[in-house]
């Protein structure tokens, strides 16, 4: 019993003599089929075949007219991909031969019985319909193959390739076109991957399951790690061949290669603060009796106990290092312009890499700020400088750039760094370079070589440590004979517009725009200092010698008072505890503290100040200046 959904079939019989073609009619409605629709000649069927979608068409071979069969069926799979009985008297090998070209679902020999007509109606379609559903399967498992991240080769049992996907085309330099029908080993360029001799097949060297990781060189010349994985490809009965899967793990290496850096140097930092606090220690005791000893001694025992002293000063600023290190040191964290302190190093390091190098600058407008530690940073540059000044013995060029850089969170950067804005500083030189051994050790401690610096072995450590701590990213790539770029990455805290903008242009017309500040400080002399140069400077003020007295003035001032620069400690009130009586009153003011020395206690009152500003006395005034203009500038000026 056939099927309802065979029944319901679209035939199209192609005969040019009307009386079989009205006869195989006939029988096929007799057999249950919709009337079948007739042409006479080749052209004839195909318009058919355009304005109705046929699931069979049965084609006499012998047609009049410019096309015969084979040539109508041809054209019809070729539009359409319609399925084709033949019909013909003529069973000779050539006619055969040339017809089985259109690749037919079975043949028909005249004259027709209603036994043979159903029986090859039937396989037909039953044929057709396995096939869809086979180009189905193959258009299904090529658009997977694409997908796939992993580069996917299949070979036959005599171990030549088949299909590749396109990421092992990529892999290999070779289009699938090229490789089809080639050896596996003659595409597939393996070398062993602490070796330079070529690999051994892996379909025979590796076991099931097993992987194993090579260096693949593609046809272009360029080489990556990858990893390979075999298995055999099977049908219920028969061994088809291989499957041959390579993953490209060059980026996975590099990330598990940091990651085992910054665990070894996590190490070695926790040494380092535990030796550098003991070493504190002794250092302590030496210069308190060294310095005892230059008092009483005289002449030559004096210059001697100086060695002494001086020696232990140099030592005490090498476990200073090694506290910065192990992230024990005490940093002075700020939003910071980098253009800003590259520009305040540059005659440093200019100075520093003598008169056969030269320095060149090429400082963008970035509008990204940082955060972090202004003489951390100048430290960096200081190292990284001198890092390349040992590499150019012969003179040079050492190059300082910045930008901004955004990265995203779908781009393959995000891998290694979290998304979102950075400031970029490079810092190149144009020195002998280093081999891929000497850069994978350049960032840990003690490491010295000819092109990474001499000294105590502590610079680029240092450097790597502060960048870490600041939340970036620091990399290094080099190449021998063509010098060496580290790339340090800074996340961006925000973007800045001019002093214009703020506070002043925020106010309501016929207010002056000058930033007023409220100063509040009850060492007498140190106020008036003050006063002079904020008021030089162009500043409104107000002046208050105590808490209590500046709470008073506040409160009865009208007009907005833009910051507040007051000193910790005094008599009575103190600076966090008026910041906080004054927040309610002006919650758009701005707080910059000044003290003689730390205070744990602001920590208790970080609600009024999202970066709690503090300036330590001393400090030149041209230090004050640039800490009241930037404590303005965050929040009106600071876009988050």
């Amino acid at each position: 019993m056939r099927p309802k959904e065979d029944l319901e079939k679209q035939i199209l019989v192609v005969e040019d003599e009307g009386l079989i073609a009205a006869d195989i009619q006939r029988r096929l409605a007799r057999l249950g089929y919709p009337l079948p629709a007739i042409a006479s000649s080749g052209a004839e069927a195909i318009q058919c075949a355009r304005s109705t979608p046929f699931d069979l068409v049965l084609m006499d071979i012998r047609l009049k007219g410019g096309m015969d069969g084979i040539a109508t069926a041809q054209a019809l799979k070729a539009e359409s991909d319609t399925a084709v009985v033949y019909i013909t008297a003529h069973a000779d090998p050539e006619t055969i031969d040339r017809a089985k070209l259109t690749e037919p679902l079975g043949y028909i020999l005249k004259p027709i019985t209603d036994g043979d007509l159903r029986s090859v109606v039937q396989i037909s379609l039953y044929k057709a319909q396995m096939e869809r559903r086979l180009r189905t399967s193959e258009a299904w498992l090529a658009t997977t193959l694409r997908s796939v991240g992993e580069g996917i080769i299949a070979t036959d049992t005599s171990g030549e390739i088949v299909c590749m996907n396109p990421v092992a085309e990529q892999l290999t330099g070779w289009s699938g076109a090229d490789a089809f029908g080639c050896p596996l080993m003659d595409v597939f360029g393996l070398f062993e991957e602490s070796q330079s001799e070529r690999a051994k097949n892996p379909i025979f060297d590796l076991f099931a399951g097993e992987n194993r990781s090579y260096t693949l060189v593609s046809k272009t010349g360029a080489s990556s790690i990858v990893e390979v994985e075999c298995s055999e490809n099977c049908s219920a009965d028969d061994l088809l061949g291989s499957i041959v899967v390579v993953r490209d793990i060059s980026r996975r290496r590099e990330m598990e290669g940091r990651l085992l850096q910054s665990q070894r140097m996590e190490a070695i930092a926790n040494m380092a603060g535990g030796l550098a606090h003991d070493f504190n220690n002794q250092l302590t005791v030496i210069l308190g009796y060294t310095e005892e000893l230059c008092e009483r001694l005289s002449g030559e025992d004096k210059q001697q106990a100086l060695e002494i002293q001086q020696a232990a000063s140099m030592a005490s600023s090498i476990t200073r290092q090694l506290l910065t290190l192990s992230r024990r040191d005490v940093a002075r964290r700020e939003v910071l312009n980098v253009n800003e302190v590259i520009c305040e190093i540059q005659p440093l390091i200019s100075h520093s890499l003598g008169k056969t190098r030269t320095l060149a600058t090429d400082l963008g407008t970035p509008l990204g700020f940082v955060r972090g530690d202004r003489n951390q940073l100048k430290q960096v540059l200081l190292n990284l400088a001198l890092n390349a000044r040992d590499a150019m013995r012969g003179g040079g060029e050492l190059r300082l750039e910045s930008s901004t850089l955004e990265i995203d969170a779908e781009g393959a950067a995000a891998r290694l760094h979290r998304p979102g804005p950075y400031v970029r500083v490079r810092v190149a030189d144009s020195g002998e370079g280093m081999d891929a051994a000497t850069l994978s050790h350049i960032f840990e401690p003690l490491f010295t070589t000819k092109a990474a610096g001499a000294g105590t072995g502590l610079g680029l450590s240092i450097v790597h440590s502060i960048i870490l701590q600041s939340g970036g990213y620091i990399s290094a790539t080099s190449e021998m004979g063509h010098g060496t770029t580290f790339e340090i990455l800074l996340p961006c805290v925000g973007t800045f517009r001019g002093l214009g903008e703020t506070p002043g242009s925020q106010r309501s017309a016929g207010e002056d725009p000058t930033p007023t500040v409220l100063l509040v400080e009850d060492e007498d002399s140190v106020r008036r200092l003050m006063h002079k140069l904020l008021e030089r400077e162009g500043y409104q003020l107000l002046e208050a010698r105590n808490g209590q007295e500046a709470a008073d003035m506040a409160a009865v001032y009208e007009k907005p008072i833009d910051i507040l620069v007051t000193d910790v400690v005094m008599h009575g009130m103190t600076g966090p505890e008026l910041a906080e009586r004054l927040a309610p009153l002006r919650p758009d003011m701005k707080v910059l503290f000044v003290s003689g020395y730390r205070h744990d206690t602001l920590e208790h009152h970080r609600h009024l100040n999202r970066d709690m500003n503090l300036l330590l006395k001393p400090f030149p005034g041209a230090e004050l200046l640039r800490r009241v203009q930037m404590s303005l500038s965050q929040g009106a000026q600071l876009t988050q």
